[in-house]
């Protein structure tokens, strides 16, 4: 069956045509709880990392395998589900994708070997690849146009607090208990929320009803291709590297299990505060009629700086100094990803942004595996985390570069 074509897309982000007269916030609360668990237990593996090694009698780098077995799950049946969730009610996808997310946090926490762990956390990462694009495409198509930075964006937020709040907390329990507990608490709050998702939230179906052919159309619009290859960049900057932030700063600075979910907390609140910031200056630059990607350029460049001084110096305050100028550059990169790529096509909405999240999340697998070959802190660790930051700075070049081309063409059309 042939697949329409897409509509002729515009320079910058489109918009819907439909009126929207406001924003569902009330609705949109119970979506960031679940951003808020989703970011706990995403950001949770880092510091219990050492001590799962130890508990399960492997080393780092096998234990490391933890993030990449989640990632390279979430890259690979993104965009498949992606497509998928443009064809459906999102509220399916929302409810079976937390329902799986909880089934793998129950069986990390009951993980015997390492093995097992690793295979659970695959679990885990399929249920964040059925719900995560689709909680992000309803968050955008439900949104008063006006504020659709700020309704993207703070789903990056609250996110991102789940650091602030959750990862200290988890750390806390794992201190206190067991590295288990956290994962099962999770999945205890999840198991509360699907009861709700399934009959509260409402939303109408999505329009794509495109053939799978779709999943590789995004690539086609230089203006997504070189965002999607920019988020990977970054990403494997800013969480390739923070995958061995815990084992940098027990090994250079001497910190306990309990410091380091301190660091959780100071990385949690530093990409809040970059995310919360996008949203305002992203609506901002389209009310003014400038291209938001601009803003990512800049965000790129900042995070560079930072990460290399995060994990070169061997001074504490500057350590700390560059990883929280690290991490609000980096959320404001994300945000300001997700709030262009969720608007460029609505009729691909839940496939780009699945794509966008795949390409994170395989950004984040290959940063942690090349990062894992060099000496933690080395000069190699530290030159290559920056340059990941300098190539993401040039596609998102790119991006604005393609869309003035765009603009051009559609002008002498």
């Amino acid at each position: 069956m042939t697949a329409p074509a897409s509509p002729r897309l515009s320079a910058g982000p489109a918009e819907d045509t439909d009126p929207q007269p406001a924003t569902p916030w009330a609705k949109f609360t119970l979506l960031y709880a679940v951003f808020f668990l989703m970011g706990a237990e995403m950001y949770l593996v880092s510091p219990l990392l050492p001590t799962i090694s130890r508990d399960l009698h492997s080393s780092t780098t096998a234990a490391a395998a933890l993030v990449t077995s989640y990632v390279l799950t979430y890259a690979i049946a993104g965009p498949l589900f992606g497509v998928w969730a443009d064809r459906v009610e999102r509220r399916r996808f929302i409810t079976g994708g937390v329902a799986v997310f909880l089934v793998g946090n129950v069986l990390c926490a009951l993980a015997p070997t390492l093995p097992t762990l690793i295979a659970a956390r695959a679990v885990t990462g399929l249920g964040g690849a059925a719900a995560a694009p689709a909680i992000w495409a309803h968050l955008a198509e439900a949104s008063a146009p006006a504020q659709r930075g700020k309704a993207v964006s703070w789903g990056a937020s609250v996110y991102s607090l789940g650091q602030v709040a959750g990862v200290p907390l988890g750390t806390l329990i794992a201190q206190l208990s067991s590295w288990r507990w956290p994962f099962a608490g999770i999945g205890i709050l999840l198991a509360c929320t699907v009861p709700v998702l399934a009959t509260r939230l409402r939303g109408p179906r999505p329009s794509g009803g495109r053939g799978w052919a779709a999943i590789v159309r995004p690539w086609g619009d230089p203006r997504i291709r070189l965002g999607l290859l920019a988020t990977a960049l970054l990403q494997a900057g800013r969480l390739g590297t923070y995958t061995y932030a815990g084992v940098l700063f027990s090994r250079r600075f001497g910190f306990s299990l309990g410091s380091l979910g301190l660091i959780g907390l100071l990385v949690g609140f530093a990409s809040v505060a970059g995310s919360t910031l996008t949203g305002h200056l992203v609506d901002r630059a389209r009310r003014q009629g400038t291209h938001e990607i601009r803003l990512a350029i800049g965000w790129a460049l900042v995070f560079t700086v930072g990460v290399v001084v995060a994990v070169s110096t061997t001074t504490l305050w500057l350590s700390l100094a560059g990883l929280f100028v690290w991490f609000v550059a980096g959320g404001a990169f994300y945000s300001t990803q997700q709030a262009y790529l969720s608007t460029v096509d609505p009729t691909q909405r839940a496939s780009v942004v699945s794509w966008n999240n795949s390409m994170m999340n395989a950004g984040i697998a290959a940063g942690t595996s090349l990062l894992g070959a060099l000496t933690v802190g080395g000069a190699g660790f530290a030159t290559l985390a920056g340059a990941f930051g300098v190539a993401a700075a040039l596609c998102s070049a790119g991006v604005v570069l393609a869309g003035h081309r765009r603009t051009v063409a559609e002008g002498t059309s």
